[in-house]
């Protein structure tokens, strides 16, 4: 779910770089679709920071 401020625009939430890499760690240990179920994102975005890493 997005959150919307009172002009109707869609925030978006920001991870740091070290949420990110911690992330990653997890997913090399358990797999990313259950390091993103654990973590409350979509494998999507796991996949992308991986590759972005």
């Amino acid at each position: 779910m997005s959150k919307t401020d009172k002009q109707g625009s869609v925030s978006r939430k920001r991870y740091s770089a070290e949420y990110k890499a911690e992330a990653l760690a997890l997913a090399e240990r358990i797999g990313v679709s259950a390091a993103a179920r654990e973590l409350g994102l979509h494998d999507s975005q796991l996949y992308a920071w991986r590759t972005k890493a």
